[in-house]
């Protein structure tokens, strides 16, 4: 049997980090979109902006200015405190997430903190399957059992991660 994810974990291994950066917000972007209607409408601007921008910076190789820009409005519409906690409401933690592959150490720079760790490309995708997962589960038809309803989101939101990584990725070898 094909795993996906693990099919997933061998394609990104062979791709460059700016690659790996790019798939990391359009899987983002796949999952902000199945989410579209649950997620505050100025979370999910600022979301979009922010990839955008996160894109960008990755291109230029350069924390622009509109990255931090994005940032900030993203920070606003999206930070919640619950108690004496603070976190981000909608699609904005996994897109924050997901610019960290690539913008993370531009980040880091540009706010002047030291140089930390940032998630990879696999480990965002499989965030993001989880992600898919669990609103797949709340979003179940009623009768339908939860864990397997996230089990079969799971394994889609892999799947179509693979397909994207193999249609937008040029062959590692070769032209054939």
């Amino acid at each position: 049997m094909i795993v996906p994810s693990r099919l997933l974990g061998d394609l990104l291994e062979q791709i460059d980090q700016k690659r790996a950066a790019r798939l990391a917000l359009d899987f983002a972007r796949h999952v902000l979109d199945l989410e579209r209607d649950e997620i505050e409408e100025a979370v999910s601007v600022a979301c979009l902006e922010y990839m955008d921008a996160a894109h960008e910076a990755i291109g230029l190789e350069s924390a622009v200015s509109r990255l931090l820009e994005a940032e900030e409005r993203l920070r606003a519409v999206a930070q919640r405190r619950t108690g004496n906690r603070f976190f981000l409401a909608g699609g904005a933690d996994f897109t924050m997430d997901a610019a960290r592959v690539g913008a993370g150490s531009m980040l880091d720079r540009a706010h002047g903190r030291g140089p930390s760790s940032h998630p990879s490309c696999l480990s965002v995708a499989r965030q993001l399957q989880a992600e898919a997962g669990h609103w797949a589960a709340h979003h179940r038809p009623a009768g339908t059992d939860e864990r397997l309803a996230a089990r079969r989101a799971r394994w889609e939101e892999a799947r179509w991660q693979v397909r994207h990584v193999i249609a937008s990725e040029p062959n590692p070898h070769g032209d054939a």
